[in-house]
């Protein structure tokens, strides 16, 4: 019995650590098919749907993938449609690794654990190649996992004539609801469904489990692996919340409706597997259930996605109104620095947004003085603050994480760019500080000077509009405008200030006026200046490319 425990113990640790390894290990060899998620999306739920079962197949773990897709929703980088049918296809994708495990059981891979662990631990160590490196990792975990397997598998004879074991899983496991509930906990306490359907395996193996019971198990797992979700979202905003409980409720159905037409579901299962395996042992019973459970719910919900957002819509409600503000640098996405650096930039066009209104109440209090615009002002110079020491913090955290070389390029340029954004914020204060002088000495512009501020407000703004585009993606004929536009500014604010000088001479200006006036001309000069430099980091820097010096 002690080494029936031990081996458990052992067994166990093994198969969740390869598992993970595994995933690891994938996840990073293949950080491309993160950035498809960000980019291949469409609106449309059956891509997002085909995307959660490719990456989630590469990656293999549904509940990581789940996870990630409540950062995304969280940071705004994804809608609730798409992180739904990422959800689907999840489900789904995570199930090759149960195919594999019984796989492994009829052609006796375990066998082959010990020289796939060596060979992923030479390939680790010896190649100083990054992507081979993970690729070691990877195949160190599939070693560990078929490992963990063997253990536990070398103690079915102790489990075949042990008492106590067949008692319990005879008279309680068989037992649908207890089994369900015995699936759902050991898979939430573990993290991992792949572990807990590889124990049901074994289990199985030792003739301790019958069809039914593995399959109460099993949705039992398929409802546990939502835990992980749940307490990803409870720090997220509504959004969030509601990708949550979407795979909660999602999960809870296909469980409820396949328990209530369970003699059926196992009539499909054994006719699929008999049909297409006809040797097979409980394993490929299992690993069929558990596909064939995740397929049939998908093609059930998808057809049904606009209906069941309006569902959580309604059902999870925002307690508040900070529900509103959008959350960019969620912490979740820091693991999957692809995404965390895509975050990143949305946080650098909201900061860009922000001080573009900052810029348009700074003149309208020029023109119009209206002095409610001065709280205004004042408020997003201290969100701009805020956002650049979080978004510094952020940047800090992800260089710590194992970037490729194009990551580490967005790194500094990430910094510079918001730092830019700050400066053009403390740029707008001069400007609102310079009005309050104006005002308090009663000084008064001429007409023409404010013509000629409203002519290089546009140009700025449409600077500003132009970068907005740059930073979202990566557009040349953008970027190219910015550096006309940039050009321009110079050109009008040099011609400004000779037509001041012009109207001081001809005595139709103030020199107390004047000089604020040309205070004022430099300051929106620095500003297209600061823009200049982020539109030139989203030519390059931003997306992960080197600049090129001519």
């Amino acid at each position: 019995m002690e080494e029936l425990v031990f081996g458990v113990i052992g067994g166990t640790a093994l198969l969740m650590y390869g598992v993970d390894m595994m995933g690891d290990g994938l996840e990073k060899a293949s950080g491309d098919t993160m950035k498809k998620i960000l980019t291949v999306l469409t609106g449309r739920v059956w891509s997002a749907f085909l995307v959660g079962i490719l990456v989630t197949a590469v990656v293999q773990s549904s509940t990581a993938i789940t996870v990630l897709t409540v950062g995304f929703v969280n940071s705004g980088l994804m809608s609730l449609p798409q992180a739904i049918g990422i959800i689907y296809g999840a489900n789904i994708g995570t199930t090759i690794t149960a195919q594999l495990m019984a796989f492994s059981f009829k052609f006796k891979l375990t066998d082959i654990a010990l020289p796939v662990l060596g060979i992923g631990f030479g390939i680790s160590h010896i190649s100083k190649n990054k992507k081979f490196k993970n690729i070691g990792q990877a195949l160190m975990g599939f070693g560990m996992m078929f490992l963990g397997l063997k253990i536990l598998n070398s103690g079915i004879p102790y489990m075949q004539e042990s008492k106590s074991l067949r008692y319990f899983f005879t008279h309680y496991a068989s037992i649908p609801i207890i089994g369900i509930l015995l699936g759902a906990f050991a898979t939430a306490m573990v993290h991992s469904s792949a572990a807990t359907i590889g124990l049901v395996m074994v289990l199985g193996q030792a003739g301790l489990l019958d069809i039914q019971s593995a399959i109460c198990i099993m949705l039992g797992d398929n409802i546990g692996t939502c835990l992980t979700a749940q307490l990803a979202s409870m720090t997220g905003n509504i959004n969030a919340r509601r990708t949550a409980w979407a795979h909660t409720f999602y999960n809870l159905f296909g469980v409820i409706l396949t328990g209530m037409v369970l003699p059926i579901f196992i009539k499909i299962v054994t006719a699929i597997t008999l049909y297409f395996q006809p040797n097979a042992d409980i394993s490929a019973y299992i690993a069929n259930s558990h596909t064939l459970f995740n397929s049939i719910n998908a093609l059930i919900f998808l057809p049904s996605t606009k209906y069941y957002v309006k569902f959580l819509n309604k059902l999870i409600r925002p307690k508040d109104d900070t529900h509103t503000k959008k959350v960019f640098l969620d912490k979740l996405l820091l693991d999957t620095p692809v995404a965390a650096l895509q975050a990143s930039r949305s946080e650098i066009i909201r900061g860009a947004k922000i001080a573009k209104e900052m810029l348009i109440n700074v003149m309208d209090l020029l023109y119009t003085d209206d002095i409610k615009k001065l709280t205004l002002i004042s408020d997003s110079e201290v969100t701009i603050n805020e956002m650049q020491r979080e978004l510094t913090k952020y940047i800090v955290e992800i260089s710590n994480r194992e970037l490729t070389e194009n990551q580490s390029i967005m790194i500094p340029a990430t910094i510079s760019s918001i730092n830019n954004i700050e400066r053009i914020g403390d740029r707008i204060i001069d400007i609102s500080q310079l009005y309050e002088t104006k005002t308090d000495k009663g000084l008064k512009f001429s007409e023409n000077a404010f013509d000629e501020l409203k002519e290089i407000e546009n140009t700025i703004i449409e600077m500003f509009d132009n970068v907005i585009v740059a930073l979202s993606k990566r557009d040349e004929k953008s970027i190219e405008r910015i550096i006309e536009l940039e050009n321009q500014v110079d050109d009008i604010s040099e011609t400004f200030q000779k037509n001041h000088i012009e109207r001081l001479n001809d005595g139709r200006c103030n020199i107390d006026s004047g000089i604020i006036y040309i205070d004022i001309i430099g300051h929106l000069e620095r500003i297209a200046d600061h823009i200049y430099k982020i539109g030139m980091f989203s030519k390059d820097e931003l997306f992960g490319k080197r600049r090129e010096f001519k």
